[in-house]
């Protein structure tokens, strides 16, 4: 079963890496169509999935850095 169009409920078309709409010609990446999906199920408001990316990639940053850090070279 093809997935159906956020916008007008018609046929979604897989042209990797997007999908198109048969209908109304709507096109949209994969992140952007799991999205809209998982806050149609869950109810969810727009801005809680970007908050969880952006705090995801401020402890990526954070763990890279600590990683990096030469810590020998710190005096206490």
């Amino acid at each position: 079963m093809p997935p159906k169009c956020p916008s007008c409920k018609g046929k979604m078309e897989t042209q990797s890496p997007n999908y198109v709409c048969r209908s109304c010609g709507l096109v949209i990446n994969r992140y952007e169509f799991d999205k809209t999906k998982r806050d149609h199920f869950a109810g969810r408001k727009d801005n809680e999935d970007d908050d969880h990316y952006e705090k995801q990639k401020k402890n990526r940053e954070y763990l890279e850095w600590l990683q990096s850090s030469d810590k020998d070279s710190y005096d206490d």
